[in-house]
């Protein structure tokens, strides 16, 4: 359904240029007819190229005499020398939405779909241009939220392969764990690298409506580049799907190599009471996880 709607809005953003680079040129042939027959020339050289009556050197000569009035006629009128063409919005994806052969989602499809998740998604309030530092009450606090941030921001430039793939963020409620795994995710996500954000009780949301109606929405936190969980620790306890499937995804991806961020307000030691061995070696192994521990007031509560 979101691809479907994504799909249909740039279509509509294709016929939207195309119908105002018609718009461009009626405007420009109504104050100036030359253009017209300066287009009708430039578009009779390449057949008679095919036909051979010119030389492709006689046909690159009247190609560029062509654009060269053009563009003088263009500078009178007041109008930027690529007036008659067709605009893009996006000049990397050429408001198609993919890249290459199409196998792979441009960055402004994948911001865009965020957008449209809305509350679900990865939001563009909470990166690190929008960092600010004027909001920590006490300078350690300040140094040590930076020098995180800073930690986070070259994980994510790095992906999608990190020197290590996972990041664990710890700390009490309103330390700005969530803020930080937001901007990976986002800064992923305008590099063209897909990532998923969700809360721990989304992601057992998700599975169990998998187990319910058979679906198979969940295997996409085991295959996308970058997973950002959410929270962890906040998750009701559901008998042998829970624990289960957390360590499915984080021992999966951690062997395949792939990003994952996990957020929560637990103390390693509440870690380890809620969650067994299997899972906390792979979850804190320091071969492959960077452990950034945050402390100081809640921010939401400072004035």
């Amino acid at each position: 359904m979101l691809n479907e709607q994504l799909d249909n809005d740039y279509a509509r953003i294709r016929a939207e240029e195309r119908e105002a680079q018609r718009r461009r040129i009626e405007e420009a042939y109504a104050r100036a007819p030359r253009l017209k027959e300066l287009d009708e020339a430039r578009a009779q050289l390449f057949p008679a190229l095919g036909q051979r009556r010119i030389t492709p050197e006689e046909s690159k000569r009247r190609l560029e005499e062509i654009d060269r009035e053009e563009r003088g006629i263009l500078a009178s009128l007041g109008l930027p020398a690529d007036a008659l063409k067709l605009h893009v919005r996006c000049k990397q994806c050429n408001d198609t939405g993919y890249l290459g052969s199409g196998s792979r989602p441009c960055s402004c499809r994948l911001l865009q779909r965020e957008a449209l998740r809305g509350a679900d998604g990865v939001n563009a309030r909470e990166t690190f241009a929008k960092f600010s530092t004027e909001i920590y009450p006490t300078p350690e606090q300040k140094k040590r939220s930076v020098n995180a941030k800073l930690i986070c921001e070259a994980y994510a430039d790095a992906l999608p392969a990190p020197e290590k793939p996972n990041i664990l963020l710890l700390g009490m409620p309103g330390l700005g764990k969530s803020y930080l795994g937001n901007a990976i995710a986002y800064q992923a996500l305008s590099r063209g690298v897909d990532a998923e954000r969700v809360t721990a009780y989304a992601f057992v949301q998700t599975v169990l409506r998998d187990i319910r109606e058979r679906t198979e929405t969940a295997l996409r936190y085991q295959t996308v580049p970058l997973l950002v969980l959410d929270d962890l620790g906040s998750e009701p306890n559901i008998s042998n799907v829970t624990f289960e499937w957390l360590f499915a995804v984080v021992n999966e991806r951690t062997l395949a190599g792939r990003a994952t961020v996990c957020s929560t307000n637990c103390t390693l030691k509440q870690l380890s009471d809620r969650y067994d061995e299997r899972f906390m070696s792979r979850l804190c192994d320091k071969n492959t996880t960077q452990v950034l521990q945050l402390t100081g007031e809640n921010l939401r509560t400072v004035k």
